[in-house]
């Protein structure tokens, strides 16, 4: 009722309810009442949520309905939920909106945040930074993951202030201009939403964190690869060397034709078929022997069917499917991030969730 109040910016009206001693909103469109027993679970789900995946089946709590009450001629919101964007990312959007302030109370030097859609909300969160000292991300980054239900979030990026977050390519320009792998990565443990099935464990697993922002003196040199381009041919080459990898099904090569700055990360998407005996990271082995492949620092496999020019898409699949601690292989400044669908191949004995579909 204080949010309400505070995103209304006066009191709701408050009502008692009919079975139950508790207050409601007075002109609220249907209100439940009814208990909870604390020792009582029932089997639920699987449910299609916002993720775009069914949920996974699990024991909940049970809620008794003793009465249902309702304002004269009452509206049922409801709202269909999905891959993004779909009609709750507008809601989400808000909510972002409406919270920066009070996430400034305790983080004065965040200048803006933004939850990319693909990213459903708790997979990823990027912010743009007022940087003051040595280590100022990584503290930004601890506080985030240790803060109400940002803790949820599974990976955190830091920016410059300078840095746009309404415009998405500016983003991926710093990512390619900017990270280096071999010191820009944090990885930790903590708390997941329970929707996240990417993880070994249920509610639990690893996240990382990504700095983007600009050194200060007393934070380590990034390592530079220079600002060489590969050439088409060159990329021809790569796709071929690729191809050659047994189960590998198609190749993007990802990279800016031209950049204002020297261009340290390049860019692979790799479809890879993966089968009982061969998973994720014998793909990434394969992958970082072959020289032909060695301009190509950051490698992201997908599933078969995924189509690699949509990078919305690759985006969705990349937040949701994985597990940074897991999925991850690194060798030197190089690294293989396995966006697919993990099974015991992957070392993932957890039931891993359909996509969301619609009937018609």
């Amino acid at each position: 009722m204080m949010l309400a109040g505070f995103i209304r910016k006066r009191p709701v009206v408050m009502a008692p309810c009919v079975t139950v001693d508790l207050m409601v909103p007075a002109e609220a469109e249907f209100v439940l009442e009814g208990y909870v027993d604390p020792e009582e679970r029932r089997m639920e789900g699987p449910f299609g949520d916002h993720t775009g995946y069914y949920s996974l089946a699990d024991l909940y709590p049970v809620f008794h309905v003793t009465a249902v009450t309702h304002r004269r001629n009452p509206i049922y919101n409801a709202t269909l939920v999905g891959r993004p964007p779909m009609e709750d990312c507008y809601l989400a959007k808000a909510t972002e909106r409406m919270f920066l302030p009070m996430l400034q109370t305790v983080f004065p030097e965040i200048v803006d945040y933004w939850l990319p859609w693909e990213g459903v909300f708790h997979n990823i969160v990027v912010v743009a930074l007022d940087k003051e000292y040595p280590g100022h991300a990584q503290k930004i980054m601890s506080g985030l993951w240790g803060q109400g239900q940002m803790s949820f979030c599974k990976a955190i990026i830091v920016t410059d202030r300078s840095v746009d977050l309404t415009n998405p390519a500016g983003i991926i320009d710093a990512l390619l201009t900017r990270l280096d792998i071999t010191t820009d990565i944090t990885l930790t443990q903590g708390v997941l939403d329970v929707l996240d099935h990417s993880s070994p464990f249920p509610n639990f697993g690893n996240k990382i964190g990504l700095d983007l922002t600009a050194r200060f003196p007393g934070e380590p040199p990034r390592q530079s690869r220079g600002a060489a381009i590969p050439t088409a041919d060159h990329a021809a080459r790569a796709r071929e060397a690729a191809m050659n990898i047994p189960g590998v099904a198609g190749v993007r090569a990802l990279f800016p034709e031209r950049s204002k700055d020297a261009v340290l990360n390049r860019i692979l998407a790799v479809s890879a078929v993966k089968s009982a005996d061969r998973g994720g990271k014998a793909f990434a082995a394969d992958i970082l022997d072959r020289p032909e492949l060695a301009a190509f620092n950051i490698v992201v496999l997908f599933d078969p069917g995924i189509d690699l020019f949509d990078g919305s898409l690759m985006l969705w699949k990349i937040f949701n499917n994985v597990d940074p601690g897991r999925d991850m292989v690194r060798r030197g400044c190089r690294v293989v991030v396995d966006a697919c669908k993990k099974g015991p191949m992957d070392g993932h004995d957890r039931e891993w969730p359909d996509e969301l579909t619609f009937d018609e």
